[in-house]
């Protein structure tokens, strides 16, 4: 009874319009209040909430990402993606899913992916004779790839708030993320098909080399991310900070398109955004020692061992909470509310700590997808120039798909989310 209070306070707090950092610590300052808790934890806690190694990659991919939004990289992946796909019946919507997935391998934000992709491709889109609705859904529905294919923000969070290993998050990630794109490329491809959308230029092996060489030192960017991490040259947060390096590098010097004005943007920008993250991780890290210190996840767990449920059941139920929270909750807000009640749990279920976050990453990225708070959808609509409700009626069957590849990580952990880190010993 107290857990539910809790919640619908937090809730209405964030209804009423109070920024979620302030609503976390209300709450948090309300329990240590009513518990008779000296209120200077609530200084100390805040501060060691982003006290973390780990945590200091969440900037630096965020300005990463934007370093490669920013300098039009996206276009060289557009173009090498069309000679790849672009035969396709609909080739285009296919060519925004697969330059998602190059592009998630670079930003780790799905805002960066959907306004880089989206800006680049879904003007092409509609000229060739696609609807609004549907462009801007294929553009929503692929930017989720971009939490999953790693490098991730949500992950590095995630990771850092639970003990999870990031590196064994981002390998587990590899597999999920591929199966999601051809899931959406299928689905494209189905729907282009019944409507009747075109086909772009044939299949040309030199087109396709001369594009791949232009879009090569883009390319590299997350084998250099993934390559260094998953074979131990250096941690994920290092691997930010050569992300940033790298970008900015080929980003001014190669593709000489990231002049020393837009850059300075893109630092505000990285810093706007990464303070709101950040202040967010610091005041959940207060409200989830609060949540501790008056054992509520234990109202959680007693009925869960009580009732001896499966560990599938367990995940689908988790799954099921999150995917109805991130309609009105953002993703990091659902992570630091939903996520620490049922943490403590995966021990009492034998379930993979990696296992867990992956399902968790995914509820996220189906969250950006449904309205009124899919962030994805705002922007989205915003560039596509369609309103909410025909996008998300359009984007209906792209949702139906990811919640199979939700189903599919749920029931089948071993060799979709486990078998790259234990491979790689992660």
């Amino acid at each position: 009874m107290t857990l539910l209070l809790v919640l619908a306070i937090l809730l209405g707090l964030i209804g009423f319009g109070l920024p979620i950092a302030f609503a976390l610590i209300s709450i948090a300052v309300g329990i240590f209040y009513f518990a008779d808790v000296d209120q200077l934890i609530v200084a100390q806690r805040l501060y060691r909430g982003v006290q973390s190694f780990p945590l200091l990659a969440v900037p630096l991919f965020i300005l990463a990402g934007q370093i490669m939004s920013r300098s039009g990289i996206s276009g060289h992946l557009v173009e090498f993606a069309k000679t790849l796909v672009g035969q396709m019946r609909g080739g285009l919507a296919a060519v925004n899913v697969v330059t998602s997935m190059f592009f998630a391998g670079m930003s780790g934000t799905s805002m960066s992916d959907t306004a880089a992709v989206g800006g680049m491709i879904i003007d092409p889109m509609v000229k060739r004779g696609y609807s609004r609705a549907f462009t801007g859904a294929v553009t929503a529905a692929s930017s989720t790839i971009g939490i999953i294919i790693p490098p991730s923000v949500p992950m590095v969070i995630l990771g850092a708030y639970l003990g999870i290993s990031t590196g064994a998050l981002f390998a587990a990630g590899l597999i999920s993320g591929v199966l999601l794109g051809l899931a959406l490329i299928v689905t494209a491809w189905l729907i282009s098909i019944r409507n009747g959308y075109p086909v772009e230029a044939p299949f040309s092996a030199r087109r396709t080399v001369l594009a791949f060489a232009r879009a090569l030192p883009a390319l590299l960017m997350p084998a250099i991310i993934l390559g260094g991490i998953l074979g131990g040259i250096f941690t994920p947060t290092e691997a930010s900070s050569v992300a940033v390096i790298y970008g900015t590098a080929i980003g001014m010097f190669y593709y000489r398109t990231l002049k020393p004005r837009v850059l300075y943007q893109t630092l505000c920008e990285a810093a706007v955004l990464s303070g709101a993250v950040m202040m967010v991780t610091a005041a959940a890290h207060v409200m989830g020692f609060a949540f501790t210190y008056e054992q509520l996840a234990d109202s959680i767990l007693k009925p869960l061992a009580e009732l001896q449920v499966s560990p599938v059941l367990f995940l689908v139920l988790l799954s099921v909470i999150m995917i109805v929270a991130g309609t009105f909750l953002d993703g990091i807000a659902m992570i630091f509310i939903i996520v620490p009640l049922f943490f403590p749990a995966i021990e009492l279920l034998g379930i993979h700590p990696v296992h867990f976050g992956m399902v968790v990453v995914l509820c996220w990225g189906i969250g950006q997808q449904t309205p009124p708070v899919g962030a994805a959808l705002f922007i989205t609509s915003a560039i596509a120039k369609v309103d909410m409700l025909s996008l998300t009626r359009a984007n209906l069957p792209f949702i139906a798909v990811m919640l199979l590849v939700l189903a599919a990580v749920i029931l089948f952990p071993e060799t979709i989310v486990l078998s790259v880190p234990t491979a790689l010993g992660l």
